[in-house]
């Protein structure tokens, strides 16, 4: 199955000019050729108000505001996440075993000078 190309912005707009000329030409035969059809104006329609939101309490507008922002995230791939892991892991015990031979040396060195 072929993957459908993506329209460029032109390319929708003419699509869509010719689709409103047949329509056009559908419509009124013959008409098309003597002169162009000009769009009537569009009439808005009427808005109905909106009530005025109930104003959330704290608590509310947090877990609302949080939820928002945690769509907004970029989430890592769980090969991303897993490879993370796995680098702080490292990083963790390789500055452990720095430190515990750095203590076992200062260590060692003040019992030389002092005991």
């Amino acid at each position: 199955m072929a993957k459908k190309k993506k329209m460029t912005r032109k390319e929708r707009k003419a699509a869509a000019a010719a689709k409103r000329e047949a329509q056009a030409a559908v419509a009124a035969p013959g008409a098309s050729e003597k002169a162009p059809a000009v769009a009537e104006p569009r009439r808005k329609a009427p808005v109905a108000k909106r009530q005025p939101r109930k104003q959330r309490n704290a608590i509310q507008r947090l877990f609302y505001e949080t939820r928002g922002e945690l769509k907004k995230v970029s989430w890592p791939t769980r090969h991303e996440a897993w490879r993370l892991t796995v680098v702080v892991t490292v990083v963790t015990v390789a500055m452990a075993g720095f430190l515990g031979l750095a203590d076992w040396f200062f260590t060692w060195l003040f019992r030389q000078f002092l005991g």
